[in-house]
């Protein structure tokens, strides 16, 4: 008998852990703390503040695209190879490179303002927020710079490898690490607000619409997450590792996995654990062919097909989604239905996460060329060679004047004209 009640009171007891986990209680009975400031990304129309330009990551600037002819600004030398975009805020470049080093420039000369010795590697894009510049460090650590004398405002180990890049939303910072965690931070302070769990490494940026934050990560998972509370919302299959992070945009959330599923998702949408464990049911019984017809999630909207694997994140424009993929082909879907607007293939291969702005998407190949096409129709519009070297990340546009970080340590600022 007191076996039996011992063996009663165990499973009691892993229900109880199971639910407060499933349910997210944890947070209903203890809120997280409220930011204490109102940081944000310092948009605006020729700002870039943040390595896919706003906090819905759609890598897109609104603005009228460069183009040629080009005449080259100024080009320095960068203390290592830049792996993540610039920021450009107003009148200063701020950069980050694989030797450990946060810099800012002076957009108009290419001089150097302040440097910082981060101590390790970074492949983490800064995020300007009010007076500060957000980066992470492959040592675990995410940092917090003055963004006028590069002076450290504080700093925290997040306990793993960090090669993401933050947003700052309303006053909190978000970012992964390879502990596999949403990470959110006090912006001012650093102090920790919520850790939302995402099944898996979370190397690529996140994305805020105002009333989630999604990530995604290597472990086969979209997330949406309440930024007040850190209670994740929807909890999303992708079958593959997601390449990157998410676009949110237009009432829709965006990603693309490794094998070229490309998936909208209805950032509003709330699974339940129930309902998880029903939709983990049906796919086996589909696998096993109990199932004649493939489970739909909760939360689904679209998936297509980029028609190859793919190894960078989407650019979303004016209701319009690119994906390139390892043939070099470049898709244009229909952002509402997932129908294929158009393809364009190119000769050479991509190196880097394409942007877009107005109505041009812009791509780097190993050539070293940069490659404009228009986004109605995928017809390249121009194509300008970089000497020396070709991208190392994606560039950074601020109005007329583009900056490209490329593989030979360098960071070249072009000026074209208008379009």
């Amino acid at each position: 008998m007191r076996f039996w009640l011992l063996v009663g009171a165990i499973v009691a007891v892993l229900l109880l852990v199971w639910a407060v986990r499933a349910f997210q209680v944890w947070p209903l009975l203890f809120p997280p703390p409220a930011a204490t400031g109102d940081y944000r990304l310092a948009d605006s129309p020729t700002n870039w503040p943040a390595i896919r330009r706003g906090a819905g990551s759609a890598a897109w600037a609104p603005g009228p695209a460069p183009a040629p002819p080009f005449t080259t600004v100024w080009e320095r030398d960068t203390p290592g190879a830049m792996m993540a975009t610039p920021a450009v805020v107003g009148d200063r470049v701020f950069i980050t490179t694989e030797d450990g080093v946060a810099a800012a420039l002076a957009a108009d000369t290419g001089e150097t303002l302040w440097s910082y010795d981060v101590g390790s590697p970074s492949d983490s894009a800064p995020a300007v927020a009010g007076d500060a510049i957000y980066l992470g460090a492959r040592d675990h650590r995410i940092l917090a710079l003055d963004n006028n004398s590069g002076r450290l405002l504080w700093e925290r180990n997040l306990g793993n490898i960090v090669l993401a890049s933050p947003i700052v939303v309303d006053g909190t910072v978000y970012i992964g690490s390879t502990n596999g965690q949403l990470e959110a931070l006090d912006a001012a302070t650093g102090a920790p607000r919520w850790s939302a769990k995402a099944n898996g490494w979370v190397v690529g940026h996140p994305a805020h619409d105002g009333e989630v934050v999604a990530a995604t990560s290597l472990g086969e998972r979209f997330i949406t997450v309440d930024p007040d509370t850190g209670r994740r919302r929807l909890i999303f299959y992708s079958g593959t590792p997601v390449v990157g992070g998410p676009t949110i945009a237009d009432g829709r959330a965006y990603f693309v996995t490794n094998r070229g599923g490309v998936w909208a998702v209805d950032p509003s949408a709330v699974s339940r654990p129930f309902s998880r464990f029903l939709y983990v049911a049906k796919v086996n019984f589909f696998a096993w062919r109990l199932r004649t017809t493939p489970p739909q999630q909760t939360g689904s909207l679209w998936v297509s097909s980029a028609r190859g694997r793919v190894k960078y994140s989407p650019v979303y424009a004016e209701g319009r989604l690119f994906i390139v993929n390892e043939s070099n082909k470049v898709t244009a879907f229909e952002g509402s239905s997932g129908a294929v607007i158009w393809e364009s293939q190119l000769e050479q291969e991509v190196v880097a996460e394409p942007v877009a702005a107005g109505d041009t998407l812009i791509l780097g190949t190993i050539d070293g060329a940069l490659h404009a096409l228009r986004t109605a129709d995928g017809v390249e519009v121009w194509r300008h060679n970089l000497d020396g070297g070709r991208l190392s990340a994606a560039p950074a546009l601020s109005g007329s004047v583009l900056y490209a970080p490329t593989t030979d340590g360098r960071l070249v600022a072009l000026r074209g004209q208008s379009r």
